[in-house]
């Protein structure tokens, strides 16, 4: 095993296991803990954005990885797979969220269009969170076998 898989294997778990613990993990556990669910959302709030911010560093270096090491044609599914888990951490921290966080500056809870505008952004947030997740979870099963 060369050192360069090595710190592709080392960056895809930190990427794959940051996205698990705050996610099903972290997040979960501050929701049971607090009573008072802005707190708690504004808390898991910061705690996504810091999983985004790292997924898009990691995702970014390992990408390039391919491409520039000529990768991207060997393992060519896993560079597509990787490439795609960036764009959706993109969407997801660039409009998703940056919807969501513009929403709270107003009085959302009192108006129902807001109020019903920030629920979608929120399921559709986790469903992509979701898929992220599962993408970076076959992306670490396999990382062990040949490509």
């Amino acid at each position: 095993m060369t050192a360069g898989t090595v710190g592709e294997r080392l960056l895809l778990t930190l990427w794959v296991g940051t996205l698990w613990a705050i996610g099903f993990i972290a997040v979960p556990a501050i929701f049971a803990h607090f009573d008072d669910v802005v707190i708690a959302g504004e808390l898991a709030g910061k705690l996504f954005t810091i999983v985004n911010y790292l997924g898009l560093s990691c995702g970014t270096v390992l990408s390039f990885r391919y491409i520039l090491l000529g990768r991207a044609t060997q393992s060519l599914w896993r560079f597509w797979l990787t490439l795609l888990m960036l764009l959706l951490v993109a969407f997801l921290h660039f409009y998703l969220q940056a919807e969501m966080a513009a929403i709270k500056l107003l009085e959302w809870r009192a108006d129902s269009v807001l109020s019903d505008r920030f629920d979608f952004l929120h399921q559709a947030s986790t469903v992509v969170y979701m898929v992220i997740s599962l993408l970076g979870l076959a992306l670490v099963v396999s990382s062990g076998s040949r490509e």
